[in-house]
């Protein structure tokens, strides 16, 4: 026994002949249509295709949880070098500081020297005002003693001579004093003895006069002894407080 043979058709054939089976299938008429499909059978391969069930997966919303990003700004802090700044301006500082100190430092020993130069030549003053004092204090005992109004003249000769001297040596000591305190006290004593040896002669040739003089005269001629010899004694007295030197002084 022999099988039809069985013929392939292209699937949109297939699926137009089972299209058409469905339709005779609805109209009745199965039974007319297969009476008249000649005694050749032509089998249809029906072709089934099988569509996949499509299944529908449901994803889960995805929830993204964005984490705040926190951004944190350094703060720049902008150094401007103070130190530099305060050290090249501390330099001028110390250098203008070292010059001062410099300058003082001159200063000091100039004055040192000018101190010391001014103590030595004090020191060489009252070393020759010294005897120039001496002498002028011998010369005053000289003249109020009586020599003075002796009526030797060789000896009345000496003490004026003596008394001279004393007051030219204070004149010397007056012009090279180092100051003009010492200076002055020194003229001064040195014109109160001329002034006391002047009063002293005139006082001797009033009493040996040719005439008698009088007791108005005597007395003025004795206060004028006594005032000068209290000028000379003052004078002297400053003029001491000059040349010794401060250890000496009470």
């Amino acid at each position: 026994m022999s099988w039809p043979r069985q013929v392939r058709l292209p699937r949109r054939t297939t699926a137009l002949a089972a299209a058409m089976v469905v339709l005779l299938a609805l109209g009745g008429h199965t039974a007319t249509a297969a009476a008249a499909v000649p005694a050749r059978t032509v089998l249809l391969a029906t072709t089934t295709t099988t569509v996949p069930d499509t299944t529908t997966t449901t994803v889960p919303p995805t929830t993204t949880t964005v984490a705040p990003t926190t951004t944190t700004v350094a703060p720049t802090t902008t150094t401007t070098a103070p130190a530099k700044a305060s050290k090249n301006s501390s330099v001028p500082l110390a250098l203008i500081g070292v010059i001062i100190v410099v300058l003082l430092l001159i200063v000091l020993m100039i004055a040192l020297m000018v101190s010391r130069k001014g103590k030595t030549a004090l020191d060489a003053w009252r070393r020759r005002a010294l005897p120039a004092l001496s002498d002028a204090r011998l010369a005053r005992e000289a003249l109020l003693s009586p020599s003075a109004v002796s009526d030797d003249v060789e000896l009345r000769g000496a003490v004026s001579v003596q008394a001279e001297k004393a007051a030219v040596a204070l004149e010397q000591a007056a012009r090279t004093a180092p100051d003009p305190a010492a200076g002055g006290s020194a003229t001064t004593a040195a014109g109160a003895l001329r002034g006391l040896a002047f009063s002293i002669e005139a006082d001797r040739l009033l009493r040996n006069g040719a005439a008698a003089p009088t007791g108005v005269q005597l007395a003025q001629a004795d206060e004028a002894r006594r005032d000068r010899d209290a000028e000379l004694q003052g004078a002297l007295a400053r003029l001491q407080a000059h040349v010794s030197s401060p250890s000496d002084r009470p």
